[in-house]
């Protein structure tokens, strides 16, 4: 074996003192470099940004502002979030509010209060051609409503054929009354909407008590019956639908966007129930949907405002000819 190199031994003696309080000094560091347990690594950024963190509670939403009434919460919590917002009046005795969700998809929404207490609330559901094939003659929501002078006007019972030219004749899938003219009897498994002269209103499943109806529709399942949600975890799509509050005093009309990725993809029936129920329903119908879901306004001057974005044949804005319709009539609020 060979032997130290000479010279060193002397030198490394040397120099040892001025060593030994920086190793003391590094044997206090030694704990800090063990590698921590799973429950103990802390959060650090990352090249795209900061770990996410548990978002804190959102703050109360804002006092709806005068004339203004807050709408439910059900459906934000019962579809995976959204953004409900106040009543607005429109016109005497009709409520106007959006609702939109981000999860579990894009949703956007837009429904109407109408209070049948209000004595100049009237209704008409499309009356009858009388005059030619089929049951009534086909229109789009808008010209429904510029037609018969109506405040608001939404699509309403199943219909064939679907066309796109006015004016072709439509039969008419269940129940039709307008204004105590009966033309499309009712049929087993669709639900009815149903409208006294007095204008109470009920939901109903066949068979019905028609001896006061003024104006009735039929559509498809309930939704809503007696305050549960008897909908379905079915396809996505447009939804139409109509509620009525516990205590009758509201009728409300709900429409939903769908087929459109990225504005709004559509909901189930379930769905539409829960969101039908946010605005307080206890009572739900579910009408024609698809490509004929469409609720329009009175722009005031002899004209209409589509509220949501139909999507007939797939094109995004686009109306349906519909068979059926609800028409709603109401004073100005001045």
């Amino acid at each position: 074996m060979r032997g130290p190199v000479p010279g060193t031994l002397p030198a490394v003696l040397r120099i040892l003192p001025g060593l030994c309080p920086a190793l003391v000094f590094l044997t206090t560091l030694w704990p800090l470099c063990e590698e921590p347990g799973p429950s103990s690594i802390p959060a650090r950024p990352t090249a795209k940004g900061p770990v996410a963190e548990t978002p804190a509670a959102k703050p109360a939403p804002p006092a709806p502002a005068k004339g203004e009434t807050a709408a439910g919460e059900t459906a934000a919590g019962k579809t995976g979030g959204g953004n409900i917002g106040a009543w607005k009046p429109i016109f005497r005795g009709v409520e106007h509010a959006t609702a939109e969700a981000k999860a579990p998809r894009p949703l956007r929404l837009h429904a109407v209060r109408v209070d049948l207490t209000d004595p100049d609330i009237d209704f008409l559901v499309t009356p009858p051609n009388r005059r030619r094939a089929g049951q009534t003659d086909g229109l789009k929501t808008s010209t429904f409503l510029t037609k018969h002078s109506c405040q608001v006007a939404v699509n309403a019972s199943p219909f064939r054929p679907v066309g796109a030219v006015e004016g072709e004749p439509r039969d008419i899938l269940g129940l039709s009354i307008s204004r105590g003219e009966r033309y499309s009897k009712e049929e087993e498994g669709r639900g009815v909407l149903l409208i006294d002269k007095d204008r109470k209103a009920r939901v109903s499943r066949p068979p019905v008590d028609m001896s006061k109806a003024y104006n009735a529709m039929g559509g498809f399942g309930l939704l809503l019956e007696d305050g549960r949600n008897v909908g379905e975890d079915d396809a996505l799509h447009p939804r139409t639908a109509v509620g009525i509050s516990k205590d009758g005093r509201y009728l409300i009309i709900l429409v939903i966007d769908g087929r459109q990725p990225g504005w709004s993809d559509g909901a189930t029936t379930a769905e539409t129930a829960e969101w039908l129920r946010s605005f307080g329903a206890e009572q739900g119908l579910n009408l024609d949907g698809g490509g004929s879901t469409t609720l329009v306004v009175s722009d005031g001057k002899g004209g209409a405002k589509v509220m949501n974005r139909p999507i007939h044949a797939g094109i995004p804005g686009t109306e349906r000819v519909n068979g059926n319709h609800l028409g709603v009539f109401a004073k100005p609020l001045k």
